[in-house]
């Protein structure tokens, strides 16, 4: 079951992203930074199998991943 917090974000589920605690291979770390922006943190996770804000954060202020261009409102809160 899908469910989300109360600012529009997905919450951790076992069955959603089985490779939760697992650690992160380069070629999953690239794919986030590639597609982030494009897709949404949402259909990435669902790409990866895993959780990703707290991962875009980390890479973000690593310097890694650049800032999003716009703040990206989800449409779940957009309605509120």
């Amino acid at each position: 079951m899908v469910r989300y917090d109360q600012y529009g974000r997905l919450q951790y589920d076992p069955e959603l992203h089985p490779k939760h605690c697992m650690p992160w291979t380069t070629s999953e770390q690239i794919y986030l930074i590639e597609n982030y922006e494009l897709q949404g943190p949402e259909a990435v996770s669902f790409a990866l199998e895993r959780t990703v804000m707290t991962r875009a954060y980390k890479l973000r202020k690593q310097g890694l991943m650049k800032k999003p261009s716009k703040r990206i409102v989800h449409r779940r809160m957009a309605q509120l």
